[in-house]
């Protein structure tokens, strides 16, 4: 894949939304609680929308940095199309500062420092298509960043019969939320922990954003959302914090919003942290499920904590092996044995018809890229 020049004329960007002119030729762009407020020349946190002549750019518009085919389960969504492939996409940059980044390489480099390939938002379906992807996900780096990027991608997507999922830290402002999020079908939201203090430090942002966020998503949107948790040894994994984080998510999202707690690795600037024992994740379930949740998941780890039980006669629904769903037995979105409805997205795509000979002809011009 060609590398992108991050130095060419303005005529080649793609304006940005969610910005204002500012006098003395500055710009305030006010996609994400940062409120980045640029003169001529420069970047935001993010690394790509970036102050041109005074208006906002982003250079992550059609320039997607990673293209890769993932099971569903990886984002991780447990109640949205299990056993599907989803076609997965991000571009560089972010706009927190997470030391334990496990995907840095990308999200900690601006669109000049990345391979990047250049795809038209109208031709991301029909790869998706010709993959035998039934949705797409805005993941890898933080999606808001290049929200003009996603949103022509979803419009695009509902012609296809193809749904969308951002996996995303949920740090975007009020002015941007409904823009994006009408858009989209599904979202993994990152809760990254449960105190200020580790959002200051260890995010370089905050909290209270990313619960507005949640908050907004069960109130005001039909997407169907799920929860992650990273558990990382001595900075977010004690049991009153994980309590705390359990009775909150039952108080304000209710109990059938699933939640994951995933196992860390030692990555990026926390490579003095050991690995999560499996022993903690199965601690913060058990926490979870007695304040009330009803879908619980471990992740990262082989455990009989990515299955789905029904939680009222706890008959087994679907059984997964890390990524891979072995068995599903819902019958029609409900349990089988007691009849109870069980939350989710379930229903499966059909065929792609009659855009299969356009997705062959898009996926040729694309062939150099490796998927």
């Amino acid at each position: 894949m060609k590398e992108l020049a991050i130095l060419q004329d303005t005529e080649q960007l793609h304006e940005a939304s969610w910005w204002e002119a500012e006098p003395g030729g500055r710009v305030h762009c006010y996609l994400c609680p940062r409120h980045c407020h640029l003169h001529a020349g420069q970047a935001g946190f993010c690394f790509i929308r970036v102050n041109r002549g005074g208006k906002l750019y982003s250079l992550g518009y059609g320039s997607p940095a990673a293209l890769q085919i993932d099971p569903i389960e990886k984002k991780p969504l447990s109640h949205f199309l299990p056993g599907s492939r989803v076609f997965s996409m991000g571009t560089a940059g972010c706009n927190m500062g997470c030391f334990f980044c496990q995907n840095w390489d990308i999200s900690k480099s601006r669109q000049d420092q990345v391979r990047s390939q250049r795809v038209a938002p109208e031709d991301v379906p029909l790869l998706a298509t010709e993959y035998g992807c039934e949705s797409i996900a805005f993941t890898y780096n933080e999606p808001t960043i290049w929200g003009e990027y996603v949103i022509d991608i979803c419009r695009a997507a509902k012609d296809h019969g193809l749904k969308t999922v951002m996996v995303s830290n949920g740090y975007i402002t009020r002015e941007a939320f409904h823009d994006i999020y009408d858009h989209v079908d599904a979202a993994n939201i990152d809760l990254k922990a449960f105190t200020e203090n580790f959002y200051g430090r260890i995010t370089l942002t905050h909290l209270q954003p990313v619960l507005d966020t949640l908050q907004w998503l069960k109130n005001e949107t039909s997407v169907w959302f799920e929860l992650t948790n990273l558990l990382i040894p001595t900075l977010n994994d004690g049991a009153e914090e994980i309590g705390k984080l359990s009775e909150w998510v039952m108080q304000h999202l209710g109990p059938n919003v699933p939640l994951h707690f995933t196992a860390f690795h030692p990555d990026f600037k926390l490579r003095d942290k050991p690995a999560t024992p499996p022993e903690t994740l199965h601690r913060a379930r058990k926490i979870a499920l007695e304040a009330g949740l009803n879908y619980v998941y471990e992740g990262n780890i082989f455990s009989d904590g990515a299955n789905t039980h029904c939680p009222s006669c706890g008959e087994l629904l679907i059984r997964r092996s890390w990524h891979n769903v072995l068995e599903n037995n819902l019958k029609n979105g409900g349990c089988p044995s007691c009849g109870l409805a069980i939350p989710g997205v379930w229903q499966r795509r059909r065929a792609a018809g009659s855009f299969g000979s356009a997705a062959r002809s898009v996926a040729q011009r694309y062939g150099h890229i490796n998927l």
